[in-house]
């Protein structure tokens, strides 16, 4: 019997994440048939072992190999393995609680040509980069996803579809190696006139230690993405109208969340909101300079 669902995990040089993330799926609230986890090892230098020397771990697992080619690719290689109906997409160093999936699939039982998207929280708090990319993400939500029936963006490690949609969208672009590859997804999806869900209630643990120099580094990163980005959004005829808004936003929607935080964790979180805007805008101004 085929399974009804794919969840595809791409991953690279974090076997120890890995590890987790498999033990977490292994305790989905799901009958085991009913779904398969297809891992896609993206050019690891460190040795990923065969399915079976993982423990726990879902019944149905199954590891690809591929040269390196960033994480659409291979969540694409991924997707076409797949023999789900619906495919979940989740990273190596997320813990989706047991009802993750669950959640997710009664949201596409019911609206199957649509973009569901679960909700993230942070596993590090005690790293200062990880809990401020954690607000971003928070922000990023509570501006294009304020209306759940009507949401705008999802990131990678948390959405799911139809295995049909995903394939008549062209899945992942594999030209986004830096980042971004997830709101270009969006963008065309939303573009195709299929909706995209909030289901806030598919939960999981997002664990990536950062430390301020790793958070600068990925931040650049992104910068550059969203600047690779806006560069296809245009050729579509869109526009940066809504991130613009966003960042004039910004401010206010910081503030009703960092009213949450004791007081010196909150200055310390702001310092880094502001770092990472500039470092941002640094990473998009730089791509913008190398694509001229």
């Amino acid at each position: 019997m085929s399974p009804s669902t794919s969840v595809i995990i791409p991953t690279r040089n974090r076997l120890p994440a890995l590890r987790a993330c498999l033990a977490a799926l292994a305790a989905q609230d799901l009958p085991a048939h009913q779904f398969e986890v297809i891992v896609v090892d993206d050019g690891s230098s460190l040795h990923i072992p065969p399915p079976e020397e993982f423990h726990p771990a879902p019944a149905s697992l199954r590891i690809i190999h591929q040269p390196n080619a960033g994480p659409g690719n291979a969540r694409n290689t991924g997707a076409v393995a797949a023999r789900g109906r619906f495919l979940a997409f989740t990273d190596d160093d997320c813990l989706p609680a047991p009802r993750w999936l669950p959640k997710l699939l009664q949201t596409l039982s019911a609206h199957p040509d649509a973009l569901a998207g679960g909700s993230t929280s942070n596993g590090l708090p005690q790293y200062l980069g990880s809990s401020v990319s954690q607000l971003i993400i928070d922000l990023v939500y509570d501006h294009f996803n304020a209306d759940p029936r009507n949401a705008r963006f999802f990131a990678s490690n948390n959405m799911a579809c139809s295995r049909d949609s995903y394939f008549a969208m062209g899945g992942f672009d594999p030209l986004f190696r830096a980042a971004s590859e997830d709101r270009d997804l969006c963008d065309r999806w939303l573009r195709s006139g299929r909706p995209m869900l909030a289901c806030p209630a598919a939960t999981i643990i997002h664990r990536h230690p950062q430390n301020m120099a790793a958070f600068t580094r990925l931040h650049f990163r992104y910068g550059r993405g969203a600047a690779a980005f806006h560069g296809f959004r245009a050729a579509r005829g869109g526009s940066m109208a809504a991130d613009t808004a966003f960042h004039r936003r910004l401010p206010a929607l910081a503030l009703a969340r960092l009213r949450r935080e004791p007081p010196l964790r909150a200055v310390s979180m702001t310092l880094a909101l502001a770092w990472w805007e500039l470092v941002n805008a640094a990473g998009f101004l730089w791509e913008k300079c190398q694509n001229r």
